[in-house]
């Protein structure tokens, strides 16, 4: 599966690079070794070593990379490891024109930037057709600092819900695939966690971020088509077969936008 397709993206702290191996073996589409958030400033450059000597030993492992922002003083350094082949997306913190411009010009690995503050928002949609960006991640928890949002509360859930407007908008108009949701910090709550991923998916999200390997199945399958949906669409598909313009289904009219949903379903 292509990591653009990733429907569960599990961070490991980049301090514990031991970590790896098994969240590479979960039921995770993608991993995000964490350089940033995860790791305290006093063991940034144990990390990096740590991270680098996996990826020096462990040639055929494929990960996704989060740095230090670019205003960093880690910047330089975390992105050097991006030259190893295991590296295939480098994640952004705090993206936005300025910063996401000069990665971009540091690096020829596809670029996954995390937009989590105003001047990201406000950036988009020209964060997404920066030459480079492979797909839009939402840092819902940082954006609602950063906005002074209560996300627990539905005024502030539909703040974050435009915010997620401005990333499937920019993304589909630059072509890029869909976008990664933020994060579920409750580990033991996981059918507010499937309720969640089912929320972002009806935002047309198409990925969420992970913070354990348990977390991973139920995303996955709160963004995997339901067999009823995959039915409806099939039988959709194969009545449209020989029809000119629209036509009745099940008591349903059934056009060009109909069909393109049902496609979409099967081929997601």
């Amino acid at each position: 599966m292509p990591f653009t397709t990733a429907q569960s993206l599990l961070f490991v702290p980049g301090d514990r690079a031991e970590r790896i191996p098994k969240a590479l073996a979960s039921a995770a589409g993608a991993v995000i070794v964490d350089l940033e958030d995860a790791v305290a400033p006093e063991a940034k450059d144990r990390a990096r070593r740590a991270v680098g000597g996996f990826l020096a030993a462990t040639p055929s492992a494929r990960i996704l990379l989060r740095i230090n922002a670019v205003d960093s003083p880690w910047y330089d350094g975390d992105r050097a490891l991006a030259a190893y082949r295991g590296v295939v997306g480098v994640v952004l913190p705090k993206s936005d024109l300025a910063s996401l411009t000069r990665a971009a010009g540091d690096t020829d690995t596809p670029l996954w930037p995390l937009v989590e503050t105003a001047q990201g928002i406000q950036d988009m949609p020209g964060l997404a057709r920066i030459p480079g960006v492979a797909r839009l991640l939402l840092g819902t928890i940082d954006l609602a600092l950063d906005l002074g949002l209560d996300a627990a509360h539905p005024g502030g859930r539909t703040m974050l819900d435009m915010a997620r407007y401005q990333l499937v908008n920019g993304s589909v108009a630059a072509g890029l695939a869909l976008p990664v949701d933020g994060v579920f910090t409750d580990l033991g709550d996981d059918t507010g966690l499937a309720a969640c991923a089912a929320h972002a998916k009806a935002c047309g999200m198409t990925g969420m971020m992970c913070i354990h390997p348990k977390q991973t199945e139920v995303v996955n399958a709160a963004f995997s088509p339901d067999p009823a949906q995959t039915d409806w669409a099939r039988r959709v598909l194969d009545a449209a077969v020989g029809q000119n313009g629209a036509f009745r289904f099940e008591g349903q009219m059934i056009d060009k936008p109909v069909l393109g949903r049902a496609a979409r379903i099967l081929t997601s």
